[in-house]
């Protein structure tokens, strides 16, 4: 009984020690959606030196309140336009409030340890969301 428990143990510790948790938590439920934002993304690129896909874009707040700060714009990275294999998510928090019409740029990062992101040069985002975490 004692072999067994000790190996339970063991590929207990290998699992959670292999889980790779930097990968960011994105497309939640508990995040709370704020309504009405226009994004547009201007620039996607491979940045090889740091080994991560950019997106950067701009968003409009086409609502009838202010988004306070901070908030946070959240994307998903796909291998290619056609969206159908997701590599992942990420977010990035913005600093200023948003009154109605008011229009703000954001960039956000993707990379991986468990996906080699070089692989993947026409890559596409979608997905886009402004949430209060």
């Amino acid at each position: 009984m004692k072999p067994i428990l000790v190996l339970i143990s063991v590929l207990t510790a290998i699992l959670i020690i292999s889980c790779d948790s930097t990968e960011p938590t994105v497309g939640s439920n508990e995040d709370t959606v704020i309504p009405n934002h226009f994004f547009t993304v201007d620039t996607t690129y491979l940045d090889t030196a740091n080994d991560r896909l950019v997106a950067k874009g701009t968003v409009k707040n086409n609502g009838s309140s202010q988004v306070t700060s901070p908030w946070y714009v959240e994307a998903q990275f796909y291998t290619n336009a056609s969206r159908s294999t997701k590599l992942g998510g990420n977010y990035t928090e913005i600093g200023v409030p948003l009154s109605t019409g008011q229009s703000t740029f954001w960039t956000i990062n993707y990379s991986s340890q468990n996906v080699d992101v070089r692989d993947y040069p026409n890559f596409t985002v979608g997905d886009l969301r402004g949430i209060y975490k």
